[in-house]
């Protein structure tokens, strides 16, 4: 596997994405890449975000009804993330598998999806109640907080573990 890694590492596309322009531009496309996985990050985590905060009581005016629609931004984020993310790996992939951050970032993230998931699926099951004023009340189940709370956590886990992998990587093996 190392051969092959040590391959992939050595291909056009890998050294273009480490050391490569775009189109003559002051920067290497490994800072664009980096750029575009920070904006799937923002949606993703935004909305994950945004929508516990809703489950948690704030932000009222925004109906459960709508976070499918939330979901599907959320999701496009995380796939701008594996498509960024994928290639960043192929620009240095011996050099990622040997940092523990980073495989501390992909199990979080893994973790983070698994409790997203969970999360989607609690919110289709939203009732609702009559409160004690007789207004409508939507009813959000107990598992759906807790997922929430959890994928928040997972998600912060892998920011502050991607944030740390460039402190913490040792020189690319030769």
């Amino acid at each position: 596997m190392w051969e092959w890694l040590r391959w992939l590492e050595s291909t056009g596309l890998a050294v273009w994405i480490r050391e490569g322009d775009v189109v003559t531009l002051p920067f290497s496309s490994f800072y664009v890449l980096l750029g575009i996985h920070s904006i799937g990050m923002a949606m993703v985590v935004g909305v994950m975000f945004m929508l516990s905060m809703r489950l948690f009581g704030y932000f009222q005016q925004l109906p459960l009804s709508s976070t499918d629609r939330w979901m599907k931004v959320a999701w496009w984020g995380f796939y701008i993330n594996l498509a960024s993310g994928v290639l960043l790996f192929i620009g240095q992939p011996r050099r990622e598998i040997m940092t523990m951050t980073f495989n501390l970032k992909i199990l979080m993230v893994v973790l983070a999806l698994v409790t997203m998931v969970m999360m989607q699926r609690a919110l289709r099951h939203v009732d609702i109640v009559t409160g004690p004023d007789g207004a409508a009340v939507e009813a959000v189940p107990h598992r759906a907080r807790t997922a929430a709370l959890v994928c928040n956590l997972f998600w912060l886990g892998a920011i502050i573990s991607g944030r740390l992998i460039g402190y913490t990587q040792s020189p690319p093996p030769f």
